[in-house]
């Protein structure tokens, strides 16, 4: 008697197959000790009857702990990695129904003896499923991304995309865009007699936190060389562990470059320009200036008039939906696509009301 598939049961393929019920139960949750003359059964039955496997059952079913691991940048409680760690904290959430752990491991961005230190951590504990936050330096990255393929473990990347490894998958900005967008909306934004533009940086250890701002300002400057070549852009270098230098290098640079109404940065930290501006020098003729992030304190300045434009990438949700596409590819066995590029949001005054993360 032909049974309707959707109505079928481990008993009837069974049957039909001439094996027992352990032996279908191993075949459709993968387990070994199965011969090949009895795979070849089974198989010929399910592809008779298109089965079509029940992923989140089959797991269920498995009653096994899923060990999932995070290594990030440290942060601060308004900052764009904590929306991040949250939405990953989320997603444990959501599949609650599974024995899941999850543990974090933090790492200074701006140090790469602390990226070595918690990478090795992350190695020890043999996660089954780890997520990156990438450090800045690639060779770094490289002996990480090495040793995580020797022992088989499945990784994803976030906020910055390395088309040299081979992460199952990667959701962030696509950063060349998301610089050249950044372009698009200065450029039109400045006056037509204006020669000079500001880039504001916060450095560590000589450098950046992550590629993502480095591959944002290739885009950025490309852009403007194409577009508005004749416009001179020059880097104002702020230290991320000399706050109190921070003051001093602003009003030097406003002092010795009056001529410079337009700047930006492309990470969280413009709300320090913003302040400064706002605070320090009441009486300078205004500056348009583009962030990113809608962290609390770059809200204020949109409201407050000091900062024009943030550039928004839902940081909550990159976290949410790339724990989801691990535990989908990692737990459930779904296919995930490569590449997650989020949206390049503008975001002003008129409309940062109703920019939900």
């Amino acid at each position: 008697m032909e049974i309707e598939p959707s109505k079928i049961r481990i008993k009837d393929i069974a049957e039909q197959a001439g094996v027992s019920v352990g032996t279908v139960d191993r075949v459709l949750h993968g387990r070994t000790n199965v011969s090949a003359l009895s795979m070849e059964k089974v198989q010929k039955v399910l592809d008779a009857i298109n089965y079509v496997p029940n992923h989140y059952a089959s797991a269920l079913a498995s009653n096994k702990v899923h060990d999932f691991a995070a290594i990030l940048p440290l942060h601060e409680e308004d900052s764009y990695w904590a929306r991040v760690e949250h939405g990953l904290i989320e997603g444990t959430k959501r599949f609650n129904d599974f024995k899941i752990s999850f543990k974090i491991y933090h790492y200074d961005p701006f140090s790469d003896e602390s990226f070595k230190v918690e990478s090795s951590k992350v190695i020890d504990s043999q996660p089954d499923v780890l997520i990156i936050g990438p450090v800045f330096n690639f060779n770094l990255m490289k002996n990480f991304v090495d040793r995580l393929d020797k022992e088989e473990i499945p990784y994803a990347l976030l906020d910055s995309n390395w088309e040299e490894f081979n992460p199952v998958t990667f959701y962030g900005q696509d950063s060349h865009a998301s610089g050249a967008f950044a372009g698009r909306i200065i450029s039109m934004a400045m006056n037509k007699e204006e020669k000079k533009i500001a880039i504001f940086k916060v450095l560590g250890e000589g450098r950046v936190a992550s590629r993502q701002q480095m591959d944002r300002e290739l885009g950025f400057r490309k852009y403007m060389q194409e577009h508005l070549p004749q416009c001179e852009i020059v880097d104002v270098n702020l230290y991320a562990y000399d706050k109190d230098g921070v003051k001093e290098i602003l009003n030097k640079f406003f002092a010795e470059n009056p001529d410079i109404i337009t700047g930006l940065s492309f990470n969280s930290s413009i709300h320090i320009i913003c302040n400064f501006l706002r605070n320090e020098k009441p009486d300078h003729k205004h500056v348009t200036l583009l962030g990113y992030d809608a962290i609390n304190t770059n809200v204020e300045c949109i409201k407050n008039g000091s900062c024009e434009f943030l550039i928004g990438q839902h940081p909550h949700d990159q976290g949410l939906n790339c724990f989801r596409a691990m535990f989908n590819a990692c737990v459930l066995h779904i296919k995930q696509r490569k590449n997650h590029y989020v949206s390049i949001e503008l975001l002003t005054k008129e409309n940062i009301d109703y920019y939900k993360d």
